[in-house]
C-alpha cells in the first residue's frame, strides 16, 4: 500500500531475479521457490522478479503474475519484492496491468520506460502517461526501469526530479552507464523515497561512493552475498579489498554475457545449492562443456579464495 511517509526501500544487493525452467521450458515452480531462500540467505535486500532477466517477455501474462506471487509468498516478508507490469499501448491496457501485478503483493510495481510510450512519443506525452497510471492506482508504490528492450529510454534529468517528487516511486533501476549521469539524478532524487539502483556492475563502487542505494542486474543475481558485502563495506573495508571484490564481480558478470541467461544459469548449477538448469526460452541455445568450463573454472576461482559465504555454505558442486 502507498505511504508517502513511509521509509524507502533497503539498500543493498537487488538481485534480476532470474527464472528457472524445466527441460521442457515450463517454469520450474519448486526452484523458483528454491532460488527465492538462496538469496535471500545471500544478503539480498529486496528481489527485482519479472524482470528482462527473468525473461518477462517471453512470459505469459498469467506465468508473469504468478511467478511474482510466488516470489511475496515465498519471501513472507524477509526482504521486499517487486516485479515490472509489462503492458505497452494503450493507456487503459497500462493501468490494468499494473492493477494485477499490484494484486500480486508486490512491493512496488516496475513501470519499463520503453514500453510506456513509443520511441517517437514526446516526454510530455510519456509523463501524461504514466500521471493516468498513477492516478489510476493511487494506492500503489512504483518502480521505474530503463530497460534496454523494445528500445532504450533513458529518462532526462527532469523527468527523474518529476518522479521523485511524485512521492510514489521508491525504485530506479538506472541503465545510463554514466557516473555523470548518476550524479545529477542523486542530485534531485535528494530527500524524496525514491532509491537509485544501478544496474552497471563495474561502476558500483563509484556510484555508491555518489550515493546510490545500490545494485540491481546480473552480479547480485550470481554472487548476491559478494555485492551485499561490497554495498555494505565500502566505505569501512580496506581499500584493497573493495577494489579486489569490485574488480572479480565486474569479471563474474562479463563472463555470463554472452549467452545470458541460460550462461547465469549454468554458473549456478555448478557454484550453488541450486539445482537449476541451463535451459531459457529467450535465448534457447545449449551449453556444452566447451562453453560452460571457463564458467565453471571461475566458480571455483572465487570458492578458492575463501570469499562465498553464506548462501553458498555447503552449495558448491
Amino acid at each position: 500500500m502507498h505511504d508517502a511517509a513511509s521509509a524507502p526501500l533497503p539498500r543493498g544487493a537487488w538481485p534480476v531475479m532470474l527464472t528457472p525452467f524445466h527441460d521442457d521450458r515450463s517454469v520450474d515452480w519448486e526452484q523458483v521457490d528454491e532460488m527465492t531462500d538462496w538469496l535471500v540467505d545471500g544478503g539480498a535486500a529486496g528481489i527485482f522478479t519479472v524482470a528482462l532477466s527473468g525473461e518477462m517477455y517471453d512470459l505469459t501474462e498469467d506465468e508473469r503474475r504468478t511467478l511474482a506471487r510466488r516470489v511475496v509468498d515465498r519471501a513472507a516478508g524477509r526482504v521486499p519484492v517487486v516485479a515490472s507490469a509489462v503492458a505497452g499501448g494503450p493507456v487503459q491496457a497500462q493501468i490494468d496491468s499494473v492493477k494485477a501485478m499490484a494484486g500480486t503483493g508486490v512491493d512496488a510495481v516496475v513501470l519499463i520506460a520503453s514500453l510506456v510510450a513509443g520511441p517517437a512519443d514526446t516526454e510530455e506525452r510519456w509523463r501524461d502517461t504514466v500521471a493516468a497510471i498513477l492516478d489510476a492506482n493511487p494506492d500503489v508504490d512504483f518502480g521505474l526501469y530503463e530497460c534496454p528492450l523494445p528500445y532504450k529510454r533513458l529518462c532526462p534529468l527532469p523527468t527523474v526530479e518529476w518522479l521523485a517528487r511524485t512521492g510514489r516511486f521508491v525504485f530506479f533501476k538506472d541503465t545510463s552507464h554514466s557516473t555523470d549521469v548518476i550524479r545529477e539524478r542523486l542530485e534531485v532524487m535528494a530527500g524524496t523515497r525514491l532509491g537509485l539502483y544501478n544496474a552497471q556492475i563495474s561502476s558500483l563502487t563509484a556510484s555508491l561512493r555518489l550515493g546510490a542505494a545500490g545494485l540491481s542486474g546480473y552480479a547480485a543475481s550470481i554472487y548476491p552475498e559478494l555485492v551485499a558485502w561490497l554495498c555494505d563495506h565500502v566505505d569501512d573495508a580496506p581499500e584493497d579489498d573493495v577494489l579486489a571484490v569490485q574488480r572479480l564481480l565486474t569479471v563474474a558478470e562479463h563472463s555470463i554475457n554472452s549467452r545470458y541467461p541460460a550462461s547465469a544459469k549454468y554458473l549456478l548449477a555448478h557454484s550453488s545449492r541450486l539445482r537449476i538448469r541451463p535451459v531459457s526460452r529467450w535465448r534457447p541455445s545449449d551449453i556444452g562443456d566447451h562453453e560452460g568450463r571457463p564458467l565453471v573454472d571461475l566458480a571455483e576461482y572465487i570458492d578458492s579464495l575463501g570469499l562465498a559465504s553464506g548462501a553458498r555454505a555447503g552449495g558448491g558442486r
